[in-house]
């Protein structure tokens, strides 16, 4: 697989959360890491599905024991 770099629509599609998480989450933190092009945003594929794959859990009791700066 080759790293690329991609849009928000993009990430939304990959991960089914929204546009507007994606927005609220550069604002407040806590979201996947991204690149600032001048206006442009985007995320590094490998990177955001890394961030995704790292908030898997085995079972619903392992949420409350997750840092709150993780989002």
């Amino acid at each position: 697989m080759t790293d690329r770099l991609i849009t928000e629509k993009e990430a939304s599609k990959i991960t089914g959360l929204s546009v507007a998480w994606f927005q609220r989450k550069r604002w407040s933190g806590g979201g996947p890491q991204f690149v600032k092009l001048d206006h442009a945003v985007r995320y590094w594929e490998t990177e955001l599905l890394d961030w995704f794959r790292a908030r898997s859990r085995n079972n619903t009791s392992e949420y409350a024991h997750r840092p709150k700066s993780e989002g």
